[in-house]
């Protein structure tokens, strides 16, 4: 049986995966995360030919971050992250960030479903092979990934699931959805403050090609939200950004 509790790596902040105030953007840090996350899978076998044979691939449901400080361009950055085990056909994955004094610099707590490639339905019980990576009973740490919608929202645009967006799976990478939820805030409030928190909910996936209505508005807590609706009608995905 293969120990999966925990893997670390360290990752340099890149000058391009920073904002014009030289600080790492939401969206950029969820790159790290899902590039460790990446790393670790491979590290066990539960690569691209594990997902092919036993039919079955993780697809992400909701993410939380939680931003302590914003990690500014040549800072070196150590990873962790910490699977854990299904529970009511969730995986909960949660990943922290520390900086060069082991300080904490940011949380991410992510929920995965795994779904049957073949009907696209979730699976409630993983097939026998995932029985031999045994994850984390409970992961210690947890954010809050609900989303309240405001009582009204404004158009805010569309976003495209162009060539640069999409990844291997055919449709627009979820860490880009983080971007274009930022990219439709005024730009003042973001070049003032920095994103602090970020929670999305992914819905349906936006394949390669095809664009998203968007809209903004601000919740009871002066959040941002921002969501978009496919060309089909069909919710794409949801997110709100405190910015300080």
């Amino acid at each position: 049986m293969a120990e999966t509790k925990l893997y670390t790596e360290q990752f340099r902040v890149m000058d391009c995966d920073c904002d014009m105030n030289h600080r790492l953007t939401a969206g950029a840090f969820l790159r790290l995360a899902q590039q460790i996350s990446t790393d670790q899978c491979d590290s066990i076998g539960m690569n691209d030919d594990f997902y092919r044979q036993n039919h079955a691939v993780f697809l992400l449901a909701k993410q939380a971050l939680q931003v302590d400080r914003v990690p500014r361009g040549g800072e070196v950055l150590t990873l962790v992250t910490m699977p854990e085990q299904c529970k009511r056909a969730v995986f909960k994955r949660v990943t922290e960030a520390r900086d060069e004094k082991g300080e904490r610099v940011a949380l991410l707590d992510s929920r995965w479903v795994l779904v049957d490639t073949d009907t696209r339905r979730i699976l409630r019980r993983p097939p026998q092979a995932f029985e031999a990576f045994h994850f984390e009973d409970e992961v210690p740490f947890t954010l809050d990934v609900a989303i309240r919608k405001p009582a009204e929202t404004a158009p805010a645009g569309r976003v495209t699931a162009t060539y640069s967006r999409c990844d291997t799976n055919g449709h627009m990478n979820n860490t880009r959805y983080a971007d274009a939820a930022a990219d439709v805030l005024p730009l003042e409030v973001l070049t003032r403050g920095a994103v602090k928190s970020l929670v999305i909910s992914y819905h349906n996936e936006l394949p390669a090609g095809q664009s998203a209505e968007l809209v903004l508005g601000r919740d009871e807590n002066g959040g941002w939200y921002v969501a978009g609706q496919r060309e089909d009608g069909k919710p794409c995905f949801e997110a709100v950004l405190t910015v300080e």
